[in-house]
């Protein structure tokens, strides 16, 4: 049904949007909302994703949990798992891609302090 696409595609473009949330630093009340804003995502992916997809928020959101000693890597992975999910959903098509080729990246303009910044932690 070309209205549920539509649909799923337009949740999960504001759910991949508000992702920077949890891992650009120091954006103050943004982050916050960013935050909030995936988080009334995730409830509404009760709705219409599939069981997968909301696996993978979860595992994901595990891995950035306020205390939690999880490397980089696994945070990566655990991100670029839920995006090949959403992929998944979305395309209905197999796909060739992994987890693992999902690259977070950073505008070029950063120096080169701000990249290791950025990539030695993520906002919790």
């Amino acid at each position: 049904n070309r209205d549920e696409y539509h649909r799923k595609e337009e949740r999960y473009t504001n759910l991949v949007m508000s992702l920077k949330g949890f891992y650009m630093v120091n954006l103050g009340k943004e982050t916050k909302n960013l935050r909030g804003e995936f988080i009334e995502q995730l409830n509404l992916c009760w709705l219409y994703c599939p069981d997968e997809v909301i696996r993978k928020i979860y595992n994901f959101l595990g891995t950035i949990q306020t205390g939690q000693k999880t490397s980089n890597s696994k945070k990566e992975s655990a991100l670029g798992e839920l995006i090949l999910e959403i992929r998944k959903d979305l395309s209905k098509k197999n796909t060739s891609l992994k987890a693992n080729e999902f690259k977070n990246l950073i505008p070029t303009e950063l120096h080169a302090e701000d990249k290791e910044s950025h990539n030695s932690q993520y906002a919790k």
